[in-house]
Protein backbone atom coordinates (compact mmCIF):
# COMPACT_ATOMS: atom_id res chain seq x y z
CA UNK A 1 0.00 0.00 0.00
CA UNK A 2 2.77 2.41 0.93
CA UNK A 3 4.67 1.44 -2.22
CA UNK A 4 1.61 2.14 -4.36
CA UNK A 5 1.13 5.54 -2.77
CA UNK A 6 4.79 6.37 -3.35
CA UNK A 7 4.65 5.30 -7.00
CA UNK A 8 1.45 7.26 -7.58
CA UNK A 9 2.98 10.33 -5.95
CA UNK A 10 6.16 10.17 -8.05
CA UNK A 11 4.24 9.52 -11.25
CA UNK A 12 1.76 12.33 -10.55
CA UNK A 13 4.51 14.82 -9.75
CA UNK A 14 6.41 13.91 -12.91
CA UNK A 15 3.38 14.11 -15.19
CA UNK A 16 1.97 17.33 -13.74
CA UNK A 17 4.90 19.39 -12.52
CA UNK A 18 7.63 18.48 -15.03
CA UNK A 19 5.44 18.48 -18.12
CA UNK A 20 3.75 21.71 -17.01
CA UNK A 21 7.12 23.39 -16.46
CA UNK A 22 8.40 22.40 -19.91
CA UNK A 23 5.21 23.70 -21.52
CA UNK A 24 5.41 26.96 -19.55
CA UNK A 25 8.99 27.65 -20.70
CA UNK A 26 8.05 26.98 -24.30
CA UNK A 27 4.96 29.18 -24.07
CA UNK A 28 6.94 32.01 -22.42
CA UNK A 29 9.52 32.19 -25.20
CA UNK A 30 6.93 31.86 -27.96
CA UNK A 31 4.61 34.39 -26.37
CA UNK A 32 7.28 37.12 -26.37
CA UNK A 33 7.44 37.04 -30.14
CA UNK A 34 3.67 36.80 -30.55
CA UNK A 35 2.94 39.64 -28.12
CA UNK A 36 5.47 41.93 -29.76
CA UNK A 37 3.90 41.34 -33.18
CA UNK A 38 0.38 41.64 -31.81
CA UNK A 39 1.06 44.94 -30.04
CA UNK A 40 2.59 46.36 -33.22
CA UNK A 41 -0.48 45.37 -35.25
CA UNK A 42 -2.83 46.60 -32.55
CA UNK A 43 -0.97 49.91 -32.25
CA UNK A 44 -1.04 50.44 -36.02
CA UNK A 45 -4.78 49.70 -36.09
CA UNK A 46 -5.38 52.22 -33.30
CA UNK A 47 -3.19 54.74 -35.10
CA UNK A 48 -5.09 54.18 -38.35
CA UNK A 49 -8.40 54.86 -36.60
CA UNK A 50 -7.02 58.01 -35.01
CA UNK A 51 -5.41 59.05 -38.32
CA UNK A 52 -8.84 58.83 -39.99
CA UNK A 53 -10.25 60.99 -37.20
CA UNK A 54 -7.48 63.59 -37.63
CA UNK A 55 -7.99 63.58 -41.39
CA UNK A 56 -11.67 64.32 -40.80
CA UNK A 57 -10.73 67.31 -38.62
CA UNK A 58 -8.24 68.51 -41.23
CA UNK A 59 -10.84 68.20 -43.99
CA UNK A 60 -13.23 70.40 -42.05
CA UNK A 61 -10.47 72.98 -41.55
CA UNK A 62 -9.54 72.92 -45.25
CA UNK A 63 -13.19 73.06 -46.33
CA UNK A 64 -13.86 76.09 -44.13
CA UNK A 65 -10.67 77.77 -45.38
CA UNK A 66 -11.71 77.17 -48.98
CA UNK A 67 -15.16 78.57 -48.25
CA UNK A 68 -13.66 81.80 -46.90
CA UNK A 69 -10.94 82.07 -49.56
CA UNK A 70 -13.42 81.81 -52.45
CA UNK A 71 -16.20 83.96 -50.98
CA UNK A 72 -17.37 87.28 -52.38
CA UNK A 73 -17.23 88.71 -48.86
CA UNK A 74 -13.44 88.33 -48.62
CA UNK A 75 -13.06 89.66 -52.15
CA UNK A 76 -15.09 92.80 -51.39
CA UNK A 77 -13.29 93.30 -48.08
CA UNK A 78 -9.87 93.10 -49.75
CA UNK A 79 -10.99 95.44 -52.55
CA UNK A 80 -12.20 98.07 -50.07
CA UNK A 81 -8.94 98.02 -48.11
CA UNK A 82 -6.83 98.19 -51.27
CA UNK A 83 -8.79 101.16 -52.59
CA UNK A 84 -7.06 104.31 -51.30
CA UNK A 85 -10.25 106.31 -51.85
CA UNK A 86 -12.27 104.13 -49.46
CA UNK A 87 -13.40 105.99 -46.35
CA UNK A 88 -12.88 104.72 -42.84
CA UNK A 89 -16.62 104.11 -42.58
CA UNK A 90 -16.61 101.93 -45.69
CA UNK A 91 -13.69 99.94 -44.34
CA UNK A 92 -15.43 99.49 -40.99
CA UNK A 93 -18.61 98.25 -42.70
CA UNK A 94 -16.52 95.80 -44.73
CA UNK A 95 -14.84 94.63 -41.50
CA UNK A 96 -18.20 94.08 -39.78
CA UNK A 97 -19.58 92.18 -42.79
CA UNK A 98 -16.49 89.97 -42.82
CA UNK A 99 -16.77 89.33 -39.06
CA UNK A 100 -20.39 88.20 -39.44
CA UNK A 101 -19.41 85.92 -42.30
CA UNK A 102 -16.61 84.36 -40.23
CA UNK A 103 -19.13 83.74 -37.43
CA UNK A 104 -21.45 81.90 -39.84
CA UNK A 105 -18.66 79.73 -41.23
CA UNK A 106 -17.32 78.92 -37.75
CA UNK A 107 -20.76 77.86 -36.52
CA UNK A 108 -21.13 75.58 -39.56
CA UNK A 109 -18.15 73.45 -38.52
CA UNK A 110 -18.34 71.98 -35.02
CA UNK A 111 -14.59 71.48 -34.35
CA UNK A 112 -13.68 75.10 -35.19
CA UNK A 113 -13.07 77.38 -32.21
CA UNK A 114 -12.71 80.55 -34.29
CA UNK A 115 -11.48 81.98 -37.60
CA UNK A 116 -9.42 85.18 -37.61
CA UNK A 117 -8.07 87.25 -40.50
CA UNK A 118 -4.91 89.26 -39.84
CA UNK A 119 -3.93 92.06 -42.21
CA UNK A 120 -0.55 93.68 -42.00
CA UNK A 121 0.33 95.88 -40.24
CA UNK A 122 -2.27 96.05 -37.44
CA UNK A 123 -5.76 94.73 -38.31
CA UNK A 124 -7.45 91.68 -36.69
CA UNK A 125 -10.93 90.51 -37.65
CA UNK A 126 -12.59 87.52 -36.00
CA UNK A 127 -16.14 86.24 -35.52
CA UNK A 128 -18.69 87.67 -33.13
CA UNK A 129 -17.82 91.28 -34.15
CA UNK A 130 -14.27 91.06 -32.81
CA UNK A 131 -12.23 93.74 -34.61
CA UNK A 132 -8.91 94.95 -33.23
CA UNK A 133 -6.13 97.33 -34.22
CA UNK A 134 -2.74 96.18 -33.04
CA UNK A 135 0.45 94.99 -34.68
CA UNK A 136 1.36 92.62 -31.82
CA UNK A 137 0.42 89.55 -33.87
CA UNK A 138 3.56 89.99 -36.00
CA UNK A 139 5.61 88.66 -33.08
CA UNK A 140 3.50 85.49 -32.64
CA UNK A 141 5.20 82.16 -33.39
CA UNK A 142 2.59 81.13 -35.98
CA UNK A 143 3.19 84.37 -37.91
CA UNK A 144 6.94 83.77 -37.97
CA UNK A 145 6.40 80.12 -38.97
CA UNK A 146 4.17 80.92 -41.95
CA UNK A 147 6.26 83.78 -43.29
CA UNK A 148 9.79 82.49 -42.71
CA UNK A 149 9.40 78.70 -42.65
CA UNK A 150 6.18 78.17 -44.65
CA UNK A 151 4.72 76.08 -41.83
CA UNK A 152 0.97 76.15 -42.27
CA UNK A 153 0.08 74.13 -39.14
CA UNK A 154 1.18 75.35 -35.70
CA UNK A 155 1.43 73.30 -32.46
CA UNK A 156 -1.10 73.85 -29.71
CA UNK A 157 -0.66 77.18 -27.93
CA UNK A 158 -2.89 79.88 -26.39
CA UNK A 159 -4.53 82.01 -29.08
CA UNK A 160 -4.47 85.79 -28.61
CA UNK A 161 -8.04 86.20 -29.86
CA UNK A 162 -9.38 83.39 -27.68
CA UNK A 163 -7.48 84.78 -24.68
CA UNK A 164 -9.05 88.17 -25.28
CA UNK A 165 -12.43 86.43 -25.13
CA UNK A 166 -11.50 84.74 -21.85
CA UNK A 167 -10.53 81.31 -23.23
CA UNK A 168 -6.92 80.39 -22.32
CA UNK A 169 -7.14 76.82 -23.67
CA UNK A 170 -4.45 75.85 -26.22
CA UNK A 171 -5.42 75.78 -29.91
CA UNK A 172 -3.98 73.84 -32.84
CA UNK A 173 -4.09 76.24 -35.77
CA UNK A 174 -3.79 76.26 -39.56
CA UNK A 175 -2.69 79.50 -41.28
CA UNK A 176 -2.91 80.32 -44.99
CA UNK A 177 -2.18 83.48 -47.01
CA UNK A 178 -5.16 85.14 -48.69
CA UNK A 179 -3.77 87.53 -51.31
CA UNK A 180 -0.86 85.48 -52.74
CA UNK A 181 0.40 81.93 -52.87
CA UNK A 182 3.75 82.97 -51.41
CA UNK A 183 3.35 83.20 -47.59
CA UNK A 184 6.42 85.42 -47.26
CA UNK A 185 4.89 88.09 -49.54
CA UNK A 186 1.31 88.00 -48.27
CA UNK A 187 -0.26 90.88 -46.37
CA UNK A 188 -3.40 89.05 -45.20
CA UNK A 189 -3.64 85.67 -43.47
CA UNK A 190 -6.51 83.42 -42.41
CA UNK A 191 -5.88 81.61 -39.11
CA UNK A 192 -8.26 78.77 -38.16
CA UNK A 193 -8.18 77.43 -34.60
CA UNK A 194 -9.24 73.98 -33.40
CA UNK A 195 -9.23 73.30 -29.67
CA UNK A 196 -6.40 71.01 -28.59
CA UNK A 197 -9.00 68.87 -26.79
CA UNK A 198 -10.37 67.63 -30.16
CA UNK A 199 -6.98 66.06 -30.87
CA UNK A 200 -5.94 65.21 -27.31
CA UNK A 201 -8.98 63.51 -25.79
CA UNK A 202 -9.30 60.60 -28.30
CA UNK A 203 -5.49 60.24 -28.38
CA UNK A 204 -5.28 59.87 -24.60
CA UNK A 205 -7.58 56.85 -24.84
CA UNK A 206 -5.02 55.02 -26.97
CA UNK A 207 -2.36 53.14 -24.99
CA UNK A 208 0.35 50.58 -25.56
CA UNK A 209 0.59 48.09 -22.74
CA UNK A 210 -0.18 49.61 -19.34
CA UNK A 211 1.89 52.81 -19.46
CA UNK A 212 2.92 53.17 -23.10
CA UNK A 213 1.69 56.34 -24.83
CA UNK A 214 1.04 57.46 -28.42
CA UNK A 215 2.21 60.97 -29.38
CA UNK A 216 1.27 63.25 -32.28
CA UNK A 217 4.17 65.14 -33.92
CA UNK A 218 4.40 67.30 -37.03
CA UNK A 219 6.63 66.79 -40.06
CA UNK A 220 9.45 68.66 -38.31
CA UNK A 221 9.50 66.29 -35.33
CA UNK A 222 7.84 68.83 -33.02
CA UNK A 223 5.05 67.80 -30.60
CA UNK A 224 1.70 69.22 -31.68
CA UNK A 225 -0.14 68.84 -28.37
CA UNK A 226 1.08 70.66 -25.27
CA UNK A 227 -1.05 68.35 -23.11
CA UNK A 228 1.42 65.54 -23.87
CA UNK A 229 4.58 67.53 -23.21
CA UNK A 230 4.76 66.60 -19.54
CA UNK A 231 4.21 62.90 -20.26
CA UNK A 232 7.33 62.33 -22.34
CA UNK A 233 10.93 61.88 -21.19
CA UNK A 234 13.80 63.90 -22.67
CA UNK A 235 15.49 60.87 -24.22
CA UNK A 236 12.27 60.01 -26.06
CA UNK A 237 12.27 63.37 -27.83
CA UNK A 238 15.42 62.23 -29.62
CA UNK A 239 13.41 59.43 -31.22
CA UNK A 240 11.32 62.04 -33.06
CA UNK A 241 14.42 63.50 -34.74
CA UNK A 242 15.49 60.03 -35.79
CA UNK A 243 12.04 59.22 -37.23
CA UNK A 244 12.16 62.32 -39.48
CA UNK A 245 14.81 60.63 -41.60
CA UNK A 246 12.92 57.35 -42.04
CA UNK A 247 11.13 57.25 -45.42
CA UNK A 248 8.68 54.42 -44.64
CA UNK A 249 5.10 55.38 -43.74
CA UNK A 250 4.78 52.93 -40.83
CA UNK A 251 6.76 50.37 -38.87
CA UNK A 252 8.57 49.75 -35.60
CA UNK A 253 12.05 49.86 -34.13
CA UNK A 254 13.75 49.13 -30.81
CA UNK A 255 16.01 51.52 -28.88
CA UNK A 256 17.74 51.51 -25.50
CA UNK A 257 17.08 54.44 -23.19
CA UNK A 258 19.53 56.15 -20.85
CA UNK A 259 18.93 53.49 -18.20
CA UNK A 260 19.75 50.66 -20.58
CA UNK A 261 16.12 49.56 -20.82
CA UNK A 262 14.83 48.48 -24.21
CA UNK A 263 11.90 50.41 -25.71
CA UNK A 264 9.73 49.64 -28.72
CA UNK A 265 8.78 52.56 -30.99
CA UNK A 266 5.81 52.09 -33.35
CA UNK A 267 5.18 54.88 -35.87
CA UNK A 268 2.71 55.79 -38.62
CA UNK A 269 2.85 58.79 -40.95
CA UNK A 270 -0.32 60.68 -41.92
CA UNK A 271 -0.45 61.08 -45.72
CA UNK A 272 -1.73 64.64 -46.18
CA UNK A 273 0.20 66.71 -43.63
CA UNK A 274 3.05 64.21 -43.02
CA UNK A 275 2.28 64.34 -39.33
CA UNK A 276 3.39 61.25 -37.46
CA UNK A 277 1.85 59.14 -34.70
CA UNK A 278 4.58 57.65 -32.50
CA UNK A 279 3.88 55.01 -29.84
CA UNK A 280 6.57 54.35 -27.22
CA UNK A 281 6.44 51.47 -24.74
CA UNK A 282 9.19 49.90 -22.64
CA UNK A 283 9.97 46.21 -22.94
CA UNK A 284 9.24 45.85 -19.23
CA UNK A 285 5.75 47.21 -19.77
CA UNK A 286 5.39 45.36 -23.06
CA UNK A 287 5.88 41.97 -21.43
CA UNK A 288 4.58 42.82 -17.97
CA UNK A 289 1.68 40.42 -18.26
CA UNK A 290 4.00 37.73 -19.56
CA UNK A 291 6.38 38.18 -16.62
CA UNK A 292 3.42 37.95 -14.28
CA UNK A 293 2.39 34.78 -16.07
CA UNK A 294 5.85 33.33 -15.57
CA UNK A 295 5.74 34.10 -11.86
CA UNK A 296 2.26 32.65 -11.66
CA UNK A 297 3.45 29.47 -13.34
CA UNK A 298 6.20 29.06 -10.74
CA UNK A 299 3.65 29.49 -7.97
CA UNK A 300 1.26 27.06 -9.64
CA UNK A 301 4.01 24.47 -10.07
CA UNK A 302 4.87 24.76 -6.39
CA UNK A 303 1.24 24.41 -5.44
CA UNK A 304 0.80 21.44 -7.76
CA UNK A 305 3.76 19.75 -6.13
CA UNK A 306 2.13 20.06 -2.75
CA UNK A 307 -1.35 19.20 -4.01
CA UNK A 308 -0.13 16.12 -5.86
CA UNK A 309 1.19 14.66 -2.62
CA UNK A 310 -2.09 15.35 -0.82
CA UNK A 311 -4.17 13.96 -3.69
CA UNK A 312 -2.18 10.75 -3.68
CA UNK A 313 -2.72 10.27 0.05
CA UNK A 314 -6.49 10.81 -0.16
CA UNK A 315 -7.00 9.03 -3.47
CA UNK A 316 -8.91 6.17 -1.85
CA UNK A 317 -11.04 8.42 0.30
CA UNK A 318 -14.66 7.34 0.71
CA UNK A 319 -17.31 8.74 -1.61
CA UNK A 320 -19.23 9.95 1.43
CA UNK A 321 -17.44 13.28 1.35
CA UNK A 322 -18.82 14.47 -2.02
CA UNK A 323 -22.29 13.27 -1.01
CA UNK A 324 -22.22 15.19 2.29
CA UNK A 325 -20.99 18.28 0.45
CA UNK A 326 -23.83 17.90 -2.03
CA UNK A 327 -26.40 17.72 0.77
CA UNK A 328 -24.94 20.81 2.45
CA UNK A 329 -24.95 22.69 -0.87
CA UNK A 330 -28.61 21.78 -1.44
CA UNK A 331 -29.48 23.23 1.97
CA UNK A 332 -27.84 26.51 0.99
CA UNK A 333 -29.71 26.43 -2.31
CA UNK A 334 -33.05 25.87 -0.57
CA UNK A 335 -32.41 29.01 1.51
CA UNK A 336 -31.59 30.95 -1.66
CA UNK A 337 -27.85 31.26 -0.90
CA UNK A 338 -26.49 30.54 -4.39
CA UNK A 339 -22.98 31.82 -3.65
CA UNK A 340 -22.44 29.48 -0.71
CA UNK A 341 -23.94 26.59 -2.65
CA UNK A 342 -21.56 27.24 -5.54
CA UNK A 343 -18.57 27.57 -3.22
CA UNK A 344 -19.52 24.36 -1.48
CA UNK A 345 -19.43 22.36 -4.73
CA UNK A 346 -16.80 24.40 -6.61
CA UNK A 347 -13.93 21.88 -6.26
CA UNK A 348 -16.04 18.81 -5.48
CA UNK A 349 -15.49 15.73 -7.72
CA UNK A 350 -15.97 11.98 -7.56
CA UNK A 351 -14.53 8.91 -9.24
CA UNK A 352 -18.00 7.36 -9.32
CA UNK A 353 -19.81 8.07 -12.58
CA UNK A 354 -23.28 8.37 -11.08
CA UNK A 355 -22.21 10.75 -8.28
CA UNK A 356 -20.12 12.81 -10.70
CA UNK A 357 -23.20 13.16 -12.94
CA UNK A 358 -25.30 14.37 -10.01
CA UNK A 359 -22.62 16.89 -8.97
CA UNK A 360 -22.31 18.26 -12.51
CA UNK A 361 -26.10 18.49 -12.79
CA UNK A 362 -26.28 20.42 -9.53
CA UNK A 363 -23.56 22.86 -10.64
CA UNK A 364 -25.29 23.41 -13.98
CA UNK A 365 -28.65 24.02 -12.30
CA UNK A 366 -27.09 26.49 -9.83
CA UNK A 367 -25.36 28.40 -12.64
CA UNK A 368 -28.53 28.57 -14.75
CA UNK A 369 -30.56 29.88 -11.83
CA UNK A 370 -27.98 32.62 -11.15
CA UNK A 371 -27.89 33.57 -14.83
CA UNK A 372 -31.68 33.79 -14.96
CA UNK A 373 -31.80 36.07 -11.89
CA UNK A 374 -28.98 38.24 -13.25
CA UNK A 375 -30.75 38.52 -16.60
CA UNK A 376 -33.98 39.66 -14.96
CA UNK A 377 -32.04 42.23 -12.93
CA UNK A 378 -30.30 43.61 -16.02
CA UNK A 379 -33.61 43.86 -17.87
CA UNK A 380 -35.02 45.93 -15.01
CA UNK A 381 -32.02 48.28 -15.13
CA UNK A 382 -32.30 48.66 -18.90
CA UNK A 383 -35.99 49.50 -18.57
CA UNK A 384 -35.19 52.27 -16.06
CA UNK A 385 -32.45 53.67 -18.30
CA UNK A 386 -34.79 53.67 -21.30
CA UNK A 387 -37.45 55.54 -19.29
CA UNK A 388 -34.88 58.16 -18.22
CA UNK A 389 -33.72 58.69 -21.82
CA UNK A 390 -37.36 59.09 -22.85
CA UNK A 391 -37.75 61.93 -20.34
CA UNK A 392 -34.75 63.76 -21.80
CA UNK A 393 -35.98 63.34 -25.37
CA UNK A 394 -39.39 64.80 -24.40
CA UNK A 395 -37.85 68.22 -23.82
CA UNK A 396 -36.09 68.96 -27.12
CA UNK A 397 -39.06 68.70 -29.57
CA UNK A 398 -41.37 70.52 -27.15
CA UNK A 399 -38.98 73.46 -26.79
CA UNK A 400 -38.14 73.54 -30.51
CA UNK A 401 -41.76 73.78 -31.62
CA UNK A 402 -42.52 76.63 -29.20
CA UNK A 403 -39.44 78.62 -30.29
CA UNK A 404 -40.13 78.11 -34.01
CA UNK A 405 -43.64 79.46 -33.46
CA UNK A 406 -42.15 82.61 -31.88
CA UNK A 407 -39.70 83.01 -34.82
CA UNK A 408 -42.59 82.62 -37.26
CA UNK A 409 -44.54 85.29 -35.41
CA UNK A 410 -41.63 87.74 -35.55
CA UNK A 411 -41.11 87.06 -39.25
CA UNK A 412 -44.77 87.84 -39.95
CA UNK A 413 -44.26 91.16 -38.14
CA UNK A 414 -41.28 92.02 -40.42
CA UNK A 415 -38.95 92.23 -37.40
CA UNK A 416 -35.91 90.95 -39.28
CA UNK A 417 -33.19 91.89 -36.79
CA UNK A 418 -34.99 90.24 -33.88
CA UNK A 419 -35.71 87.19 -36.05
CA UNK A 420 -32.00 86.88 -36.91
CA UNK A 421 -31.00 87.18 -33.25
CA UNK A 422 -33.51 84.51 -32.27
CA UNK A 423 -32.33 82.13 -35.00
CA UNK A 424 -28.69 82.54 -33.91
CA UNK A 425 -29.64 81.97 -30.25
CA UNK A 426 -31.75 78.97 -31.24
CA UNK A 427 -28.83 77.51 -33.17
CA UNK A 428 -26.53 77.80 -30.15
CA UNK A 429 -29.18 76.22 -27.92
CA UNK A 430 -29.89 73.31 -30.26
CA UNK A 431 -26.17 72.58 -30.57
CA UNK A 432 -26.13 72.27 -26.78
CA UNK A 433 -29.43 70.47 -26.21
CA UNK A 434 -28.86 67.82 -28.90
CA UNK A 435 -25.71 66.58 -27.17
CA UNK A 436 -27.27 63.78 -25.10
CA UNK A 437 -24.11 61.82 -24.20
CA UNK A 438 -23.84 63.29 -20.69
CA UNK A 439 -26.72 64.05 -18.32
CA UNK A 440 -24.45 66.02 -15.95
CA UNK A 441 -22.92 69.23 -17.38
CA UNK A 442 -20.94 72.15 -16.04
CA UNK A 443 -23.20 74.83 -14.61
CA UNK A 444 -21.46 77.50 -16.68
CA UNK A 445 -22.60 75.71 -19.87
CA UNK A 446 -26.14 75.36 -18.53
CA UNK A 447 -26.21 79.09 -17.66
CA UNK A 448 -24.94 79.99 -21.13
CA UNK A 449 -27.79 77.90 -22.56
CA UNK A 450 -30.33 79.68 -20.28
CA UNK A 451 -29.01 83.12 -21.31
CA UNK A 452 -29.60 82.25 -24.98
CA UNK A 453 -33.11 81.16 -24.09
CA UNK A 454 -33.76 84.36 -22.13
CA UNK A 455 -32.54 86.40 -25.11
CA UNK A 456 -35.25 84.70 -27.17
CA UNK A 457 -37.90 85.46 -24.53
CA UNK A 458 -36.84 89.12 -24.25
CA UNK A 459 -37.03 89.57 -28.02
CA UNK A 460 -40.46 87.89 -28.06
CA UNK A 461 -41.98 90.06 -25.31
CA UNK A 462 -39.70 93.14 -25.56
CA UNK A 463 -41.02 95.79 -23.12
CA UNK A 464 -43.60 93.43 -21.61
CA UNK A 465 -41.11 91.35 -19.60
CA UNK A 466 -38.86 91.70 -16.58
CA UNK A 467 -36.54 88.70 -16.26
CA UNK A 468 -33.68 88.62 -13.76
CA UNK A 469 -30.94 86.00 -13.48
CA UNK A 470 -28.98 86.15 -10.20
CA UNK A 471 -26.06 83.90 -9.16
CA UNK A 472 -24.54 83.84 -5.68
CA UNK A 473 -21.25 82.02 -5.03
CA UNK A 474 -18.74 80.21 -7.25
CA UNK A 475 -20.83 78.07 -9.60
CA UNK A 476 -19.05 77.73 -12.94
CA UNK A 477 -17.08 74.52 -12.23
CA UNK A 478 -19.94 72.72 -10.51
CA UNK A 479 -21.99 70.03 -12.22
CA UNK A 480 -25.74 70.06 -12.58
CA UNK A 481 -28.40 68.03 -14.38
CA UNK A 482 -28.66 69.08 -18.01
CA UNK A 483 -31.77 71.12 -18.95
CA UNK A 484 -32.75 71.47 -15.28
CA UNK A 485 -34.02 75.05 -15.54
CA UNK A 486 -35.29 75.66 -19.10
CA UNK A 487 -38.55 73.61 -18.89
CA UNK A 488 -39.51 75.38 -15.63
CA UNK A 489 -38.68 78.83 -17.05
CA UNK A 490 -40.70 77.97 -20.15
CA UNK A 491 -43.71 77.11 -17.94
CA UNK A 492 -43.23 80.35 -15.99
CA UNK A 493 -43.26 82.41 -19.21
CA UNK A 494 -46.27 80.53 -20.55
CA UNK A 495 -48.50 80.89 -17.49
CA UNK A 496 -47.40 84.46 -16.67
CA UNK A 497 -48.13 85.65 -20.21
CA UNK A 498 -51.56 84.00 -20.16
CA UNK A 499 -52.63 85.85 -17.01
CA UNK A 500 -50.80 89.19 -17.25
CA UNK A 501 -49.77 91.64 -19.94
CA UNK A 502 -46.41 92.12 -18.18
CA UNK A 503 -44.46 89.04 -17.08
CA UNK A 504 -42.08 88.98 -14.15
CA UNK A 505 -39.63 86.13 -13.70
CA UNK A 506 -36.71 85.81 -11.30
CA UNK A 507 -34.09 83.02 -11.55
CA UNK A 508 -31.77 82.75 -8.59
CA UNK A 509 -28.87 80.27 -8.09
CA UNK A 510 -27.26 80.10 -4.66
CA UNK A 511 -24.30 77.94 -3.67
CA UNK A 512 -24.54 76.52 -0.15
CA UNK A 513 -21.98 74.35 1.62
CA UNK A 514 -23.26 71.03 0.29
CA UNK A 515 -26.04 72.03 -2.12
CA UNK A 516 -26.99 74.28 -5.00
CA UNK A 517 -30.34 76.03 -4.58
CA UNK A 518 -32.20 76.94 -7.77
CA UNK A 519 -35.24 79.20 -7.27
CA UNK A 520 -37.53 80.20 -10.18
CA UNK A 521 -40.35 82.66 -9.44
CA UNK A 522 -43.06 84.14 -11.69
CA UNK A 523 -46.22 86.25 -11.55
CA UNK A 524 -48.49 83.62 -13.05
CA UNK A 525 -51.55 82.02 -11.40
CA UNK A 526 -49.40 79.88 -9.07
CA UNK A 527 -50.28 76.40 -7.80
CA UNK A 528 -53.64 75.43 -6.44
CA UNK A 529 -53.65 73.11 -3.47
CA UNK A 530 -54.97 70.27 -5.62
CA UNK A 531 -52.37 70.80 -8.36
CA UNK A 532 -49.57 70.86 -5.82
CA UNK A 533 -50.80 67.67 -4.13
CA UNK A 534 -51.27 65.78 -7.42
CA UNK A 535 -47.84 66.78 -8.71
CA UNK A 536 -45.97 65.91 -5.50
CA UNK A 537 -47.88 62.64 -5.12
CA UNK A 538 -47.24 61.57 -8.73
CA UNK A 539 -43.51 62.45 -8.66
CA UNK A 540 -42.87 60.72 -5.31
CA UNK A 541 -44.78 57.64 -6.41
CA UNK A 542 -42.87 57.21 -9.68
CA UNK A 543 -39.47 57.99 -8.15
CA UNK A 544 -39.99 55.43 -5.36
CA UNK A 545 -40.92 52.78 -7.94
CA UNK A 546 -38.02 53.83 -10.26
CA UNK A 547 -40.57 54.39 -13.05
CA UNK A 548 -39.56 57.64 -14.73
CA UNK A 549 -42.53 58.30 -17.02
CA UNK A 550 -43.66 61.86 -17.65
CA UNK A 551 -47.31 62.83 -18.16
CA UNK A 552 -47.99 64.96 -21.23
CA UNK A 553 -49.86 67.52 -19.10
CA UNK A 554 -46.80 68.16 -16.90
CA UNK A 555 -43.99 67.85 -19.44
CA UNK A 556 -42.05 70.78 -17.94
CA UNK A 557 -41.89 70.69 -14.15
CA UNK A 558 -42.73 67.00 -13.72
CA UNK A 559 -40.09 66.05 -16.28
CA UNK A 560 -37.39 67.97 -14.37
CA UNK A 561 -38.41 66.56 -10.98
CA UNK A 562 -38.41 62.96 -12.25
CA UNK A 563 -35.00 63.35 -13.89
CA UNK A 564 -33.59 64.88 -10.70
CA UNK A 565 -34.83 61.91 -8.68
CA UNK A 566 -33.43 59.52 -11.29
CA UNK A 567 -29.94 61.07 -11.00
CA UNK A 568 -29.68 62.44 -7.43
CA UNK A 569 -32.10 60.03 -5.70
CA UNK A 570 -32.64 60.82 -1.99
CA UNK A 571 -30.15 63.73 -2.12
CA UNK A 572 -32.64 65.76 -4.20
CA UNK A 573 -35.28 68.01 -2.58
CA UNK A 574 -37.84 70.45 -4.00
CA UNK A 575 -40.46 72.93 -2.79
CA UNK A 576 -43.52 74.43 -4.48
CA UNK A 577 -44.56 77.77 -2.96
CA UNK A 578 -46.11 81.16 -3.76
CA UNK A 579 -43.63 83.72 -5.12
CA UNK A 580 -43.22 87.32 -4.00
CA UNK A 581 -44.87 88.29 -7.31
CA UNK A 582 -47.99 86.33 -6.35
CA UNK A 583 -47.32 83.48 -8.78
CA UNK A 584 -45.49 80.13 -8.54
CA UNK A 585 -42.07 79.62 -6.98
CA UNK A 586 -40.18 76.38 -7.61
CA UNK A 587 -37.11 75.64 -5.45
CA UNK A 588 -34.73 72.82 -6.34
CA UNK A 589 -32.01 71.64 -3.94
CA UNK A 590 -29.40 69.44 -5.65
CA UNK A 591 -26.11 68.13 -4.20
CA UNK A 592 -22.84 69.74 -5.26
CA UNK A 593 -20.85 67.65 -7.74
CA UNK A 594 -17.42 68.77 -8.97
CA UNK A 595 -16.31 65.79 -11.10
CA UNK A 596 -18.20 64.28 -14.02
CA UNK A 597 -19.72 60.99 -12.86
CA UNK A 598 -21.41 58.52 -15.21
CA UNK A 599 -24.24 56.82 -13.35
Amino acid sequence: MNSLKFKLMVTFIFLIVVSFSIMAVFLFNSSKTIISSYIEESALEKMQEYASYVEMLQNQVYDSASLVYNSDVIYNWDRVHLDEKSSNGAKMLANIELSEYLTQVTNSYTPLANMTIYRYPDLWISGESYINRSGSFTGESWYVDIREKERYWSPASPDIVEMAKGNPNPMVSMTMPLDTYNPALASSYLKINVSEAYFLEPLERLHLGETGQIYLIDRNGQMLLTGQAQQIADHQLAYFEQLKTIPSSEGRMFQKNEHGEKEMIVYKRLPRTKWMLVGIVSEKDLYSQLFKFRDTVLIIVSILLFVSIIVTLVFSHSISKPLSSLVAAMRHLRRGDFVQAERRMLHETSNTMEIAFVIDGFKSMNTQLQQYIAKEYQLTLLKQKAEYKALVMQINPHFLFNTLEMISSLALQNRGQETSRMILSLGQMMRYSLQTSDHLVYLRDELRFIKHYLDIIRVRYQNRSQIELVTIGELDELLVLKLIMQPIIENAVKFSSQHHDFIKIEIKLIRHEQQIEIVISDNGPGFTADEKYQLIHQVEKQSSLKQFESNEQHIGLQNVLLRCYAVYEEQFQFKLETSRFGGAEVSLLVPIKEDIQHD
